[in-house]
């Protein structure tokens, strides 16, 4: 991190003219617009892509509230603040584990849009994306016993089987006969479509008899007429579906606008030392005990915002979700194993499997794509063929996490000692905002106070953001046992 800060500020003093490292400058900086993007810009060297536009979000929340907060210039703990916040923010497992929403205000209303579907004559409510078939129109399956007197009979009243009339309704052309009758009582399963006007001939046969059936069907009035060449065939079956173009039977969606609310609270932590103690560190071993400070508080408010979050989808799981969200693993092998602790590691994805297809299931949306446990739990899945660490914890958490994948890359695991032993978490994760099962929303992740009260320099770290569970479907836990 020295090294990138010290780019950093090289950057910005050859492209702005400004030096960020000069007691002052800092504030000059904050104001000038093309400096900062500069600045802010040569910080956020080395994130992921996708981490580039929230970090950038909250750095300008941070450069708002020291401009609001500093009347003439910053004192030296400030200038540290934009810093802090680039080393912070890629080693919390939250950005990692659930959608993170940058917050621009200190409240923030969100709306997420539900759509739910209603079929004709079904008094049920769908809710979309729905796992019933909605666009089609009501299907019509006649009985044998309804159309005994077919055959010599008065042709057939399609809709008003269905209870409608052709003034707001008519057949679509998937109509089908799918099977006829004998006069000897046995049965011959057919597929008999429509012509382009609606008739239709064909042969059909069972094990005992044989005829030929025609007819015609009117798809405005839904008149079915039909004949028999032999008179032997007394019923016939068929499936067909109400036309959609009839605006009174169409399935129809409705729009809920569902408002999240987003509320910043507060974590903090505050010290304070004395003068000498900070000039006898610095001389005698070189340790700047500010510094050290900064770095200790602000991880630990990052590992307690991770650890809420954590603790919050656990119990939305269990309280929330059935039994199908929750499965179990017996590290130790039954009696009578005898191919290995190794091969049995390999049965922990049954459970995994059947949690995340539960997660699919339950919300229609995708299976779960990220996995969260405790390293006790994490040598599980080390143990697996599959298992790949893609980050390690020196680069992406410090006393954060660690990152793999599992399983050919199915599921990106996060290994961090934030989550409880016992409890391993499935989520799914959307690229999409909507579709999100959990919101982390940062609002100014770090901020630092000073209070010299003569000679006890005091210091305070804040951090403010907001949480909303939103689709508690898309989480699961495997208890570790």
């Amino acid at each position: 991190m020295k090294e990138l800060l010290i780019e950093s500020y090289e950057k910005t003093k050859k492209d702005t003219g400004i030096d960020p490292s000069k007691p002052g400058n800092m504030k000059q900086i904050l104001i000038n617009e093309s400096a900062y993007n500069t600045y802010i810009s040569a910080l956020s060297q080395g994130l992921v892509a996708k981490d580039v536009k929230p970090f950038k979000i909250l750095a300008n929340n941070t450069r708002r509230t020291l401009l609001e907060n500093s009347m003439y210039q910053l004192n030296p703990y400030e200038t540290l603040a934009l810093p802090l916040l680039r080393v912070f923010f890629p080693k919390t497992i939250a950005k990692e584990l659930v959608s993170v929403i940058p917050m621009d205000k200190p409240e923030i209303v969100r709306g997420f849009v539900r759509v739910s579907f209603k079929r004709f004559g079904d008094s049920q409510t769908y809710s979309a994306p729905s796992k019933t078939d909605i666009s089609r129109g009501p299907e019509i399956l006649v009985p044998l016993t309804s159309a005994a007197s077919i055959i010599g009979g008065a042709p057939i009243d399609i809709l008003n089987i269905a209870g409608l009339t052709s003034s707001i309704a008519h057949i679509e052309k998937d109509f089908q006969i799918v099977e006829v009758t004998f006069s000897d009582a046995t049965t011959s399963e057919c597929a008999i479509g429509l012509t382009v006007d609606g008739g239709f001939t064909a042969a059909v046969a069972s094990a005992t008899a044989s005829d030929t059936i025609s007819g015609r069907l009117n798809l405005e009035t839904g008149i079915l007429e039909v004949a028999s060449v032999a008179n032997s065939v007394t019923r016939v079956s068929f499936r067909c579906n109400l036309s959609l173009e009839e605006n009174t039977i169409n399935p129809r969606a409705t729009f809920n606008i569902d408002k999240l609310r987003l509320i910043a609270k507060d974590r903090q932590i505050s010290t304070d030392w004395s003068v000498q103690a900070e000039q006898d560190l610095k001389s005698l071993f070189n340790v700047d005990i500010q510094a050290e400070l900064v770095s200790v508080i602000g991880q630990q408010i990052v590992n307690d915002i991770d650890r809420e979050i954590v603790n919050a989808l656990i119990y939305a799981s269990e309280r929330m979700n059935g039994t199908t969200h929750n499965g179990s693993f017996t590290k130790a092998a039954p009696a009578g194993y005898t191919w290995g602790p190794k091969q049995w590691m390999e049965n922990i994805l049954v459970p995994l499997n059947d949690v995340s297809a539960a997660i699919y299931n339950d919300t229609n949306i995708a299976a779960a794509n990220v996995v969260a446990c405790n390293p006790l739990d994490a040598a599980i899945l080390e143990s697996l063929q599959e298992f790949r660490y893609t980050g390690k914890s020196d680069a992406d958490g410090d006393l954060g996490y660690e990152s793999a994948t599992v399983a050919n890359g199915k599921w990106k695991v996060l290994v961090s000692n934030v989550v409880p032993q016992g409890k391993m978490l499935a989520i799914y994760k959307p690229a999409e905002e909507l579709k999100s099962t959990f919101i982390f929303a940062p609002y100014v992740p770090c901020v630092l106070s000073p209070y010299p009260l003569g000679n006890t320099p005091s210091l305070t770290v804040l951090s403010r953001y907001g949480t909303q569970l939103v689709r508690p479907q898309g989480i699961g836990i495997i208890s570790i046992l």
